[in-house]
């Protein structure tokens, strides 16, 4: 996922900037984030308890695609967002205007945008998937590993910082939210010692850069390292990591 990197550690950025609604995320997801892919328009598609999929939020679609698609789904239909959330994989379609055999309801609506294709990656929280993030594209795309991945880090910054919020809130408050997942201390000291590190130095308010110069790596590295410390501890930035390592601290010089 080198070669995409920058636009993770940028999104990660932007969405510790402020607080964004989910309109806003989307709108920068198409104009920064998912720029590589030549992404015009992304859709949000959520799971719902009585086993629908519904779609929630959109940014970039013609009046023509908002008004001839449907907004719910039910699950048992075969559709590339049901089956990107049952199978949590990602789907890959480049055949566009003809959607392959098996979308029989969507081969019955006239395709006449110029994308070539869509694509639709999963989002999961605590392991067990809750939406799916569906792309079109302007070029044809063919799936690859490299792809892939950066569009599983997507999903993940995007559900950490959209579905994950009150693991935040239950840190600060120190209690834990029922079936959310909370990081606990053996979750920091499975870190390796570099990580450990990092983390208390950006618990300490220090930027990459100063970072960087103390331990003697670049700002890109400790980057790459910061985002990997994230995944490890399920937040979503800076921020939440300092509480969850600080709470941390505070336990273990307690016991």
């Amino acid at each position: 996922m080198g070669l995409y990197l920058d636009q993770v550690s940028d999104f990660i950025t932007h969405l510790e900037s402020k607080n964004h609604t989910i309109d806003e995320i989307l709108a920068y997801m198409v104009l920064r984030v998912l720029r590589p892919l030549d992404a015009s328009s992304i859709f949000l598609f959520e799971l719902s308890s009585e086993g629908t999929v519904e779609s929630v939020a959109r940014s970039g679609a013609s009046l023509l695609a908002r008004n001839i698609y449907p907004d719910s789904y039910d699950l048992r239909e075969v559709t590339p967002i049901n089956d990107c959330i049952k199978s949590r994989k990602s789907v890959w379609i480049n055949t566009l205007p003809s959607w392959p055999s098996e979308y029989i309801f969507l081969n019955s609506i006239a395709f006449t945008d110029p994308e070539k294709s869509f694509v639709c990656f999963p989002v999961e929280k605590a392991g067990t998937p809750v939406a799916a993030i569906g792309i079109f594209c302007m070029p044809e795309l063919s799936p690859t590993t490299e792809l892939d991945s950066f569009l599983r880090a997507v999903g993940s910054v995007f559900s950490l910082h959209v579905y994950q919020q009150e693991v935040m809130r239950a840190v600060q408050a120190g209690t834990k939210p029922h079936g959310t997942y909370s990081p606990t201390h053996n979750v920091i000291n499975k870190l390796n010692e570099r990580h450990e590190l990092i983390l208390k130095l950006m618990s300490e308010g220090r930027t990459n850069s100063t970072i960087g110069e103390l331990l003697g790596y670049s700002e890109s590295t400790i980057r790459q390292e910061t985002i990997k410390i994230y995944a490890y501890l399920q937040c979503t930035g800076r921020e939440e990591a300092s509480i969850i390592y600080k709470k941390h601290h505070a336990e273990n010089s307690g016991a």
